[in-house]
């Protein structure tokens, strides 16, 4: 599972790298693509809220790559920056959590529906923990990658429960159905990277082994047998 998503992720990474190169020389930024993703997904929150899900997974494929275009953009002007990279990964966050939000909102005006409710809260907690982890592993060295639902998963899932939102199985819409299993996988993401760090972690703070003092020299065990160390019980000496 991790070779592949590590292969289609380095195989996306070079074909944004191009596009990269052509918004680089139009005079895009990364700043600017990261806003505008952002402006983006604030655009598609009323749709998310009126239930006009189509359209606003549209809007939101559209973010998405402005969104994944700003690092690509940035290798291709003027390099990362740690600002940049911070900039992004704060505004993605705020862009998750506010996508889940307004789907809070509609299963409200939609019952409110109080299971589809629950799934999305305790989806938006596991999702900010599950970037939590990697971010504070990485502080402390240690690599966190592990998991299937890191961010760019997450969307996809999103994306694919907005897309067949009008299907009702057993008569309950297919996006409720879906962000229940989305929830449970990023609660399954959340206790995997958690035990991971952990794991790594404890195995940096073990104490070295204790080594085996050295066999003393033959030497040293001749004249032990020779003359023997008093034994201090106050025998008498000689």
């Amino acid at each position: 599972m991790a070779n592949l998503k590590t292969r289609y992720t380095d195989g996306a990474r070079r074909g944004f790298f191009h596009l990269g190169v052509i918004l680089a020389r139009r005079g895009f930024t990364a700043d600017m693509m990261t806003y505008i993703g952002l402006l983006l997904q604030v655009a598609a929150l009323p749709l998310i809220i009126t239930g006009y899900f189509g359209w606003a997974l549209v809007i939101g494929i559209i973010a998405s790559l402005c969104d994944a275009l700003d690092g690509a953009v940035a290798r291709a002007g003027a390099g990362p920056t740690t600002a940049g990279a911070f900039l992004d990964s704060t505004l993605d966050r705020v862009s998750e959590l506010m996508v889940a939000a307004a789907l809070v909102v509609y299963f409200v005006l939609e019952g409110p529906q109080w299971g589809p409710i629950v799934a999305m809260l305790v989806f938006m907690g596991a999702a900010q923990m599950v970037s939590y982890i990697r971010a504070r592993a990485e502080a402390l060295g240690v690599d966190c990658k592990v998991g299937f639902m890191s961010r760019p998963e997450r969307l996809v899932g999103l994306g694919i429960g907005f897309l067949f939102s009008w299907w009702e199985p057993g008569g309950t819409s297919f996006l409720v159905w879906w962000l229940y299993l989305l929830t449970v996988l990023t609660v399954i993401t959340v206790v995997h990277r958690e035990v991971h760090v952990l794991r790594k972690l404890r195995a940096l703070e073990a104490p070295p082994a204790l080594e085996e003092p050295p066999a003393p020299a033959a030497d040293e065990q001749l004249a032990d047998e020779l003359w023997p160390e008093p034994s201090g019980r106050g025998g008498r000496g000689y």
